[in-house]
């Protein structure tokens, strides 16, 4: 059987990296002025021991209530162990460590073997991530169109997530992959008349109190359209394909596999 060759173009050559003991200050100046959502952190031995993200920074560097948190190291921000994909296999590597792991950048090392610690910098080729993947996935998509189709117009996305720097991550993302992004931080009927069969919908289900969560429990059997409930509590699965109907809708664990995701709803 012939092995399906990557598409080693969507891999970001340009990786930057910063040193462990470099200070935040030094770290967050990098990203905004490059414009970029990641650094590759390296130590002495010149080794990748781990990656300062665009999300550790919202959700642990600004909670940070110290004085001289901006002089604070790299290394005590970063996310750690690094985990790399393989450049012979990253499009099957990385759907499933995201799944796993929940992990949305990952580095991408020589050969054909998964790297978790400290690779050498000099075996590091590129970064990819679940945005990329997806992204690519839909350009595939766009390409197999006959040529007088036009262009695919960006589909609308209901987002429903109580938290809103979660919704602003999925609307952030989601825009990105052509999706035209309505985020919505309450349930009521005003929102959910308004879904059709064609609708999109994401539940971030879990940021919502207990008695909200039955309240879209009870609706979920009257509501159209293309359907993704997310939650990271496995003992209600059964609870919501009890309650779902169709098979485009879905219930999925998170983390979720976004690239998975905007497969479903590109259909």
């Amino acid at each position: 059987m012939k092995t399906k060759t990557p598409d080693t173009t969507m891999i970001q050559t340009n990786v930057a990296f910063i040193h462990h003991d470099a200070s935040m200050d030094e770290a967050v100046k990098k990203m905004v002025s490059n414009q970029i959502s990641s650094l590759l952190v390296y130590d002495n031995e010149d080794r990748a021991v781990g990656i300062l993200t665009e999300r550790d920074v919202v959700h642990k560097f600004t909670l940070l209530i110290l004085q001289d948190k901006m002089s604070r190291t790299v290394s005590t921000v970063m996310t750690r162990p690094l985990v790399c994909a393989s450049a012979s296999n990253f499009e099957v590597d990385i759907p499933r460590l995201h799944a796993e792991l929940g992990i949305r950048h990952f580095p991408i090392v020589r050969g054909d073997f998964v790297a978790r610690g400290a690779p050498l910098v000099s075996d590091i080729v590129g970064l990819v991530s679940t945005t990329d993947l997806a992204r690519e996935y839909l350009n595939r998509l766009a390409a197999h169109q006959p040529a007088d189709t036009p262009p695919r117009q960006p589909t609308t996305l209901s987002v429903i997530c109580q938290n809103r720097s979660e919704g602003n991550f999925y609307q952030n993302i989601f825009e990105q992959l052509n999706f035209k992004v309505s985020l919505e931080t309450s349930i009521s009927k005003n929102i959910t008349n308004k879904f059709q069969d064609d609708s999109r919908i994401l539940i971030e289900f879990d940021t919502f109190p207990a008695e909200e969560q039955k309240i879209i429990l009870q609706d979920l059997k009257s509501w159209p359209g293309r359907l993704i409930i997310a939650t990271s509590r496995e003992e209600l699965l059964p609870v919501f394909r009890k309650h779902l109907h169709g098979h485009h809708q879905h219930v999925a664990l998170k983390p979720l596999n976004l690239p998975h995701c905007a497969r479903l709803f590109a259909q």
